[in-house]
């Protein structure tokens, strides 16, 4: 493993070590969470699809390019505990909102679709399209990040 983690670090990539046994990777446990949400907020009509994007791509997506979550409480007070101690009672009346996870069907599933192909129509062509920016977009990224070190 130690191998692993030297190769991947020498190619600019950026490995993470699993201490633990768990079905699905890291990236993908956090991502389902997220995407179980945002359908739940979608399907309960409380945001369109196009807007619950642009939470993430211009609001969450922004921060979290640069820092994650738990980095992000501990900036957003004074330090952990602090925000621990401010938040966590928030937190937990708004976690105890999420319900069941979702079926990912039916009329969600349609609304969020034309949603998505008036933003990006889903033949091969437009698709192939959106990939290729979003994946440049990914490698600008990557640059600025490693242009820019923390402090």
């Amino acid at each position: 493993m130690d191998r692993t983690y030297a190769l991947m670090k020498k190619i600019r990539q950026t490995p993470v070590r699993v201490l633990k046994e768990i079905d699905g990777f890291v990236l993908n446990r956090l991502q389902y969470a997220i995407i179980s949400e945002a359908w739940r907020l979608v399907e309960e009509g409380i945001v369109s699809p196009n807007d619950l994007d642009l939470v993430m791509s211009d609001g969450l997506g922004m921060r979290y390019a640069f820092i994650g979550p738990l980095e992000t409480m501990h900036l957003n007070a004074e330090g952990m505990v602090s925000y621990c101690d401010r938040y966590s009672e928030g937190m937990k009346r708004v976690l105890k909102t999420f319900g069941p996870v979702p079926e990912f069907s039916g009329d969600t599933v349609e609304k969020v679709n034309q949603d998505m192909c008036m933003k990006v129509p889903d033949d091969p062509e437009h698709l192939a399209a959106r990939r290729h920016w979003r994946d440049d977009c990914l490698m600008q990224l990557s640059k600025l990040k490693h242009q820019m070190q923390p402090q």
